[in-house]
This record gives structure tokens, sequence and C-alpha cells, in this order.
């Protein structure tokens, strides 16, 4: 179901490279997929929001924290398609609305504030119900058909966006003659990670992926990486070699307090980034990650000869809800 402009822009970041005296950096810029201010939810959504089509539902349901990208293009990709939209945020109902939350209510979303855990979190990642479940069984109530998509579109089917990803960004690549070395994305739910995983060992590319984590995890990121895509390997019958734990890296070092809490060095990373490039880093997921990506230029991680593709997933709406970390 075409959502996203595609293909996005594979940008080389001529200033930031030569501030940063490492590899030559390009970002590929899916915060320009274009659906509600874009991000890379989007090329997921594509996908998903076809099975949604198909199970001829009424309502899309789904969970975020306040300040949610994924809820944001989910609720956007639903009311382009005609359907109502239930969002289930983490969180009290602020005293008013600002950044994506301001987005979701421009949207006209049916908005419910509920407080959940970690662990019910991570059930719903698991395709479980706990939080949602209780909400659909209402809706059928009613007699409407609600369709619930996990935390962040992490499924299967879902994965097929990254792994389309990684086909478009090799056929970029191969238009102006780079070989590209590394990726580096943030990590939140892992569906992300998890395509891209897929799409460099489906299309056989010589590339690293290399995860920064932007919040702690109730189990280790790789295990659920792993087993999402041997998931998606036997659920859409692909013919490639299983994965393990082992192959696949995430780094935890620049997490700070936790999800959705700046650290000092994603805040002076986006300005680096904004200052060098004139892009919008955001301050969950990209700045964290470009944070992580800066110090570890630093320290040597990567070579000077050598090329890095920075995965920008978008979310640059968030920064009007912590301008106060801006001061």
């Amino acid at each position: 179901m075409p959502l996203a402009f595609l293909p996005t822009p594979l940008e080389f970041a001529e200033n930031l490279t030569k501030k940063l005296n490492g590899p030559k950096i390009y970002f590929k810029r899916d915060d320009c997929t274009g659906l509600a201010f874009g991000g890379n939810k989007t090329r997921k959504l594509e996908y998903i929001m076809y099975d949604v089509l198909k199970n001829k539902t009424d309502v899309v349901i789904t969970i975020g924290g306040l300040q949610s990208n994924w809820a944001r293009q989910t609720a956007a990709a639903a009311k382009k398609l005609g359907l109502d939209v239930i969002l289930i945020l983490n969180g009290e109902k602020p005293n008013y609305f600002q950044g994506n939350l301001l987005l979701d209510h421009i949207l006209g979303c049916n908005i419910i504030f509920k407080p959940y855990t970690d662990e019910e979190e991570q059930m719903e990642e698991a395709g479980q119900t706990p939080i949602t479940g209780e909400t659909a069984k209402k809706i059928r109530k009613d007699g409407k058909i609600p369709y619930v998509i996990p935390l962040g579109g992490v499924t299967p089917l879902g994965n097929l966006g990254y792994i389309n990803a990684i086909q478009e960004l090799k056929k970029q690549s191969e238009e102006i003659n780079i070989n590209i070395d590394h990726i580096v994305s943030a990590v939140g739910t892992g569906g992300t990670c998890s395509g891209i995983e897929l799409g460099l060992r489906l299309f056989d590319m010589n590339t690293k992926h290399y995860g920064i984590s932007i919040s702690r995890h109730i189990k280790p990121k790789n295990l659920e990486i792993a087993d999402l895509c041997n998931r998606t390997i036997d659920e859409l019958k692909f013919n490639c070699k299983k994965f393990t734990p082992g192959d696949i890296e995430i780094n935890y070092d620049y997490i700070g307090e936790g999800y959705a809490i700046p650290t000092k060095d994603c805040i002076e990373a986006i300005n680096i980034t904004a200052q060098t490039e004139g892009i919008i880093l955001d301050p969950v997921y990209s700045g964290k990650a470009m944070a992580g990506l800066i110090d570890l230029i630093k320290k040597k991680k990567y070579k000077k000869e050598e090329t890095v593709v920075f995965l920008h997933t978008g979310g640059q709406t968030g920064n009007f809800s912590y301008n106060n970390f801006f001061k």
C-alpha cells in the first residue's frame, strides 16, 4: 500500500565528515518519507496497512509513548486510508499538547492516556495484548472490526519495509559508485534493525550494521532482533541462513537516564548536525544515535577511508516538546 515518498535521498554529509575528521558520512534520509512529517515507520506501514485493509478493518489500534513517532505515522496512514484510529499512549494527559501529540490531536485520533509498565510494553511488542486487547474487545462489542498493530510495527510483515530500504540503498550506492562499509541506526523496538539485518543478508551486501540503543530493555535486544529475523524467514519463506544473537551488534553506552530523556551529548549532536549540514535530528532516537556515532568516530572505531551511512529515522517534530533542553 504505497504511503511513502521513495526512494528517500542518500546525502553525503561533507561538512560533518570534515568536522569529525573520520570516515565519509552519508545520511539515508528516511525523515523524508512524507507521511505526516515522515519517518522510518512509514516504510513498515506500507505493508502492514495492506493487511489492515485486507481484513476489512474499521478501527486501527496501537500504542506508544506520549511523543511516539510510530503513533503519529500510524494515525496518518489510517486516516489516509479512511480508517478510525485509537492511540493508547503511555502516560498521563498533559496540560497542553505539543510535538507529535499535537499532531495526533490534529489528525483526529481517539487518544487514550494510560500509563503502562515495561513488562506490558514487552508483551505488546511480542504480539500479546495486555493493553490493546481490552480496547479491541470493546470495539468488537460495538460491532466493529479492530486491527491491533504491535508497538513499532514489529512484525514479519513490517520487516518488509526495511528489507525494501536496503535494496533501495544498494541501488543508490551502486549508482554513485560507493561501497557502504557500515550502517549506523538507533535501536528502539528493534523492528527497523531486524529489517536492515535481513536486507543485508538477502541482498548479499558486504556491509555491517551497528545499532545504538536509545533505551534499556528487559531482554538483550540482540536476542529479540535475531528472533524476529528468524520468524520473518520462516513466515515469509525466505531462502537465507538463520540468525544467531551473536550476529546482531547493539551498543548500550549512550542511553543516559532512559527512554525519551535526552543526554547532553544528544543535544550537542543535534546542534552539530544542524549547524554543519542543515539536517535536524530528534531528541529521542536519531540524536542519541548520532551522539554515539560521533563518540565512536573520536574513538577511532571507523577508518578514515571507510563509508558510514547514518539512518535518519525522522521524529524532528519531537524537538518542540523538548525546548527546555536547548536553552
